[in-house]
């Protein structure tokens, strides 16, 4: 009993009986619209036009990426600098009340009123203190 469209056995497993495969056949209008060339098929021309726009939005978000991330690094740099800035400014700052301090102290104002300004101190009999005013009875 035949099965429609089977084919005979060619396989390893079934040695002695080799059967030629059957030719492909195609239906007519298939046949109609191709070209043959000297028995060769013309080749379509391939549509690179998918092509062509994925390789564009791949070029547009590496830029995109970059731009951000160069942005990002300068941003960073800026930052470090602006840092930088502040660490001075808190360090000159520091020195300064230092210095302030070392100014208003006592011993620094008795010596640069001796050394500059050639100032010497009084002595106890010149100073007079004023009597305190008497409160008139009432």
């Amino acid at each position: 009993m035949a099965v429609i469209g089977a084919r005979p056995a060619t396989s390893p497993w079934f040695p002695g009986r080799r059967a030629r495969p059957r030719p492909r056949t195609r239906p007519q209008s298939a046949r109609r619209g191709r070209r043959f060339t000297s028995g060769r098929r013309v080749a379509r021309p391939i549509d690179v036009r998918p092509l062509l726009v994925a390789i564009v939005v791949a070029a547009g978000l590496a830029l995109f990426y970059l731009s951000q991330s160069t942005r990002v690094a300068a941003t960073g740099y800026e930052i470090d600098a602006l840092e930088s800035t502040l660490a001075q400014s808190h360090a000159e700052q520091q020195q300064l009340i230092w210095a302030i301090g070392e100014a208003r102290s006592p011993a620094e104002i008795t010596q640069r009123a001796r050394n500059e300004l050639r100032l010497v101190p009084l002595e106890d009999a010149a100073v007079t203190f004023a009597s305190p005013v008497s409160q008139p009875a009432d």
